[in-house]
């Protein structure tokens, strides 16, 4: 599987994860930005990328146009050279737009417009890294951003899965609202600031609410992928809290990287590795629930840092707890990377829809 995106990105996104924490402690130039682009634009993009590069096979019905270990590597040295170059972005350029390339190309050949605004996510991180540059008060804006990917993709995939989920079981559909609804009022309530703002935002928040109720109770690997999908709740809340002054943007920045990307990415990283039969749901490993319940306390112990007494402690609460959690995470990718890809990847085999062994249809 090494050679799959989802082998080697997703294995690169929690490496990078893991180390997240720690780069206050290496004599770097300027730790925060360092922070926020090995955080923001590393773990995440890597794992979008990931992604994205997995479900190419599904949008165009063809291989991945690219080999997969090369771009790895261009991909972690687009991250090493922000690290080691930080005040220079023609290294950063040289990795991170092949990276963005390889993955957009498949899918403008195979002219699948519906799918292009996704497939350009790389490239408008490279984008958004830029101007990074030239704004540093942006850095509290990216993770508002990565927050609507979270909605878009994450909505998507929940509502996608539970449909299987409930047609494997003989029930019925289920009544759910819109997904355009939930992004209207997301939309609404993170450009607006006043009242109308925080009203739409509650609204969001119980949408988020309501559209996973249901895939909680379709199988385990559901419910962990709507749990994780629940980080947005914390997350809009603490965007709410922040402005009014309850809370810190840090806090705020904080909670909508630890709580709600980290949970949607290692919900959708857990599902490759899974226990898995044919025709038979997903089984999330021990390993998988206790890296989901670690990230989570670790998103808590971060939040309670900010009250008065030992934050030094706090802080390295959550960070012990965010990087064991992607370390398991790391380490059950670690035993399937050299055994082959099992398709459909992300989904337990579909026996009477499956198409061809190697095409995995949750994408599509």
């Amino acid at each position: 599987m090494i050679f799959h995106p989802a082998g080697a990105f997703f294995a690169l996104a929690a490496v990078m994860a893991a180390v997240l924490p720690w780069l206050w402690l290496f004599p770097l130039n300027d730790p925060r930005l360092a922070h926020v682009r090995l955080g923001l634009f590393g773990f995440g993009g890597i794992a979008i990328c990931g992604y994205i590069m997995t479900a190419q096979l599904a949008w165009t019905g063809r291989p991945i146009s690219a080999p997969v270990l090369p771009v790895a590597v261009l991909a972690l040295g687009g991250r090493l050279a922000c690290l080691v170059f930080s005040e220079d972005l023609w290294p950063f350029y040289l990795s991170s737009l092949p990276v963005g390339f390889v993955v957009l190309w498949p899918v403008l050949r195979a002219r699948r417009w519906d799918k292009v605004p996704l497939a350009m996510v790389p490239l408008t991180l490279v984008v958004a890294e830029t101007m990074l540059f030239a704004r540093s008060d942006l850095a509290g804006v990216f993770p508002l951003a990565i927050a609507a990917l979270v909605f878009l993709v994450g909505g998507r995939l929940v509502r996608a899965f539970a449909a299987e989920a409930r047609r494997r079981r003989g029930l019925g559909a289920q009544p759910r609202p819109p997904l355009w609804v939930g992004t209207v009022l997301l939309g609404v309530g993170l450009l607006h600031e006043g009242e109308m703002g925080a009203f739409a935002l509650f609204a969001a928040i119980f949408w988020v609410a309501v559209s996973c109720l249901d895939g909680l109770r379709l199988g385990q690997a559901n419910r962990m992928l709507c749990l994780g999908y629940a980080g947005l709740v914390p997350g809009l809340l603490a965007t709410l809290a922040a402005r009014s002054g309850l809370v810190s943007q840090m806090v705020q920045v904080h909670v909508l990287t630890m709580a709600t990307m980290g949970p949607m990415i290692l919900a959708i990283v857990a599902r490759v590795t899974m226990r898995r039969s044919t025709g038979a749901e997903l089984v999330p490993r021990r390993r998988h629930w206790c890296a989901l319940a670690l990230v989570f306390c670790a998103a808590v112990a971060r939040g309670l840092a900010i009250w008065p007494g030992p934050a030094t402690i706090w802080l390295s609460v959550a960070g012990l707890g965010w990087s064991t959690a992607w370390i398991l995470v790391f380490s059950v990718h670690m035993n399937a990377l050299l055994k082959p890809a099992p398709f459909p990847l992300l989904s337990a085999e579909r026996a009477q829809r499956t198409k061809h062994p190697h095409t995995p249809q949750e994408f599509s």
